[in-house]
Protein backbone atom coordinates (compact mmCIF):
# COMPACT_ATOMS: atom_id res chain seq x y z
CA UNK A 1 0.00 0.00 0.00
CA UNK A 2 1.12 3.80 -0.97
CA UNK A 3 0.74 6.44 1.68
CA UNK A 4 1.23 10.18 0.60
CA UNK A 5 1.41 13.30 2.31
CA UNK A 6 0.91 16.61 0.10
CA UNK A 7 -0.12 19.99 0.37
CA UNK A 8 -0.25 22.91 -1.67
CA UNK A 9 2.03 26.05 -1.68
CA UNK A 10 -0.49 28.31 0.03
CA UNK A 11 -1.13 26.03 3.18
CA UNK A 12 2.85 25.61 3.17
CA UNK A 13 3.52 29.02 2.86
CA UNK A 14 0.44 29.83 5.67
CA UNK A 15 1.63 26.78 8.14
CA UNK A 16 1.55 27.97 11.86
CA UNK A 17 3.35 25.15 12.65
CA UNK A 18 7.14 25.66 11.10
CA UNK A 19 8.83 24.18 13.65
CA UNK A 20 7.00 20.75 13.86
CA UNK A 21 7.86 19.73 10.56
CA UNK A 22 11.46 18.41 12.38
CA UNK A 23 8.94 16.13 14.49
CA UNK A 24 6.68 14.61 11.41
CA UNK A 25 5.74 15.44 7.64
CA UNK A 26 2.40 15.57 8.81
CA UNK A 27 2.49 18.88 10.51
CA UNK A 28 4.18 20.71 7.32
CA UNK A 29 2.09 18.63 4.67
CA UNK A 30 -1.91 18.25 5.80
CA UNK A 31 -3.41 15.81 3.48
CA UNK A 32 -2.44 11.93 3.76
CA UNK A 33 -4.11 9.19 3.11
CA UNK A 34 -3.47 6.17 0.29
CA UNK A 35 -1.87 7.14 -2.89
CA UNK A 36 -2.62 5.23 -6.58
CA UNK A 37 -1.76 5.97 -10.05
CA UNK A 38 -4.59 5.07 -12.22
CA UNK A 39 -4.47 5.08 -15.88
CA UNK A 40 -5.69 8.90 -16.30
CA UNK A 41 -4.39 10.39 -13.19
CA UNK A 42 -3.12 9.94 -9.57
CA UNK A 43 -5.40 9.59 -6.46
CA UNK A 44 -4.43 11.68 -3.26
CA UNK A 45 -6.66 9.31 -0.67
CA UNK A 46 -10.19 11.54 -0.30
CA UNK A 47 -8.75 14.71 -1.16
CA UNK A 48 -7.99 15.24 -4.84
CA UNK A 49 -8.21 13.10 -8.14
CA UNK A 50 -5.60 14.67 -11.08
CA UNK A 51 -5.93 13.23 -14.20
CA UNK A 52 -2.87 13.58 -16.11
CA UNK A 53 -4.17 16.38 -18.53
CA UNK A 54 -4.25 18.77 -15.60
CA UNK A 55 -0.49 18.04 -14.63
CA UNK A 56 1.36 21.48 -16.61
CA UNK A 57 4.99 19.89 -15.04
CA UNK A 58 6.53 17.77 -12.27
CA UNK A 59 9.74 18.72 -10.92
CA UNK A 60 11.72 16.77 -8.26
CA UNK A 61 13.70 18.45 -5.93
CA UNK A 62 13.83 21.38 -3.05
CA UNK A 63 12.97 24.86 -3.56
CA UNK A 64 12.57 27.82 -1.28
CA UNK A 65 8.87 26.79 -0.16
CA UNK A 66 9.90 22.88 0.74
CA UNK A 67 13.02 20.91 0.89
CA UNK A 68 14.18 17.99 2.24
CA UNK A 69 16.84 19.65 4.74
CA UNK A 70 13.49 20.55 6.61
CA UNK A 71 12.95 17.37 7.89
CA UNK A 72 15.36 14.61 6.96
CA UNK A 73 16.88 12.68 9.63
CA UNK A 74 20.53 12.65 8.80
CA UNK A 75 22.53 15.08 6.81
CA UNK A 76 24.19 12.63 4.39
CA UNK A 77 20.75 12.03 2.87
CA UNK A 78 20.47 15.54 1.56
CA UNK A 79 21.69 14.70 -2.18
CA UNK A 80 19.68 11.75 -2.58
CA UNK A 81 16.62 11.70 -4.64
CA UNK A 82 14.17 9.83 -2.75
CA UNK A 83 14.66 12.39 -0.26
CA UNK A 84 13.63 14.99 -2.38
CA UNK A 85 9.60 16.48 -2.54
CA UNK A 86 7.21 16.30 -5.67
CA UNK A 87 6.37 19.89 -7.25
CA UNK A 88 3.20 18.90 -9.33
CA UNK A 89 2.46 22.33 -11.28
CA UNK A 90 -1.03 22.05 -12.27
CA UNK A 91 -2.92 23.94 -15.35
CA UNK A 92 -5.06 25.49 -12.79
CA UNK A 93 -2.01 27.35 -11.33
CA UNK A 94 -2.05 25.06 -8.32
CA UNK A 95 1.06 24.07 -6.79
CA UNK A 96 0.84 20.68 -5.07
CA UNK A 97 4.20 19.32 -2.66
CA UNK A 98 3.86 15.53 -2.47
CA UNK A 99 5.70 12.91 -0.54
CA UNK A 100 4.98 9.27 -1.43
CA UNK A 101 6.02 6.45 1.36
CA UNK A 102 8.00 8.95 3.48
CA UNK A 103 9.90 7.33 5.94
CA UNK A 104 10.13 9.43 9.34
CA UNK A 105 13.27 7.09 10.63
CA UNK A 106 15.12 7.85 7.42
CA UNK A 107 13.51 10.90 5.43
CA UNK A 108 13.17 8.89 2.19
CA UNK A 109 10.84 8.26 0.37
CA UNK A 110 9.47 6.51 -2.96
CA UNK A 111 9.33 10.06 -4.55
CA UNK A 112 12.08 9.15 -7.45
CA UNK A 113 9.93 6.26 -8.64
CA UNK A 114 6.52 7.86 -8.50
CA UNK A 115 8.15 11.35 -10.34
CA UNK A 116 9.69 8.76 -13.10
CA UNK A 117 6.04 7.03 -13.44
CA UNK A 118 4.36 10.36 -13.39
CA UNK A 119 6.62 12.04 -15.74
CA UNK A 120 6.09 9.47 -18.01
CA UNK A 121 2.28 9.86 -18.47
CA UNK A 122 2.29 13.83 -18.98
CA UNK A 123 1.98 15.34 -22.26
Amino acid sequence: MNTFYAGTKFEIENCTRKGMQRFHLKYLLLHHGKFYILLDGIMLGDWRTISWDMIRDIILGDDEILSAKMFAIQTRLFFLKSAKPIKLLLTDGDVIYLYVNWNFGTGLSANYKVYEKIKKNIK
